[in-house]
């Protein structure tokens, strides 16, 4: 009759130490899952853009692909960080800018070019942000800030 508690007590001891390798793998798998995800969390915001506006005019609700950019006066720049990538045509971002100027009529061709395009994920870019017009109408247009 003594063996029976003996017995169970072995069952018991074993599980606790299998319980415990078990949790000693899982935190080590869940420590290098974090380990592995913060870089990529930190890598992945590495895009700063400056925009110089250069149009002459203040412009409004200024926005170009999913960045919304706000009021940019004239002859003034805006920085804008914390970006994960950014689509690019040559030197310059693949969607035409937008923004509102005062008693001025934008066309609406939005379309966008479809010539090969490349996505960056890290870097410093610098554009200067023009206008092209015609009467009362406007378009805005990139081109590499130099």
């Amino acid at each position: 009759m003594n063996e029976i508690p003996w017995i169970f007590h072995r069952q018991k001891l074993g599980a606790r130490i299998l319980n415990q390798e078990i949790m000693l793998k899982f935190k080590f798998i869940f420590q290098l899952a974090i380990l592995m995800l913060i870089p990529s969390m930190t890598i992945c915001q590495n895009i700063n853009i400056q925009v110089f506006n250069k149009t002459g005019y203040d412009l409004d609700s200024v926005s170009f692909d999913h960045f919304y950019l706000g009021k940019i006066s004239k002859d003034s720049t805006v920085f804008i960080s914390g970006i994960s990538e950014i689509t690019m045509q040559g030197d310059v971002p693949l969607y035409r800018p937008f923004g509102i100027i005062k008693e001025k009529k934008r066309p609406f061709n939005l379309t966008k070019c479809v010539t090969k395009s490349k996505k960056m994920k890290a870097g410093s870019f610098a554009f200067d942000l023009f206008i092209y017009e015609t009467g009362n109408e406007y378009r805005l247009y990139w081109k590499k800030h130099e």
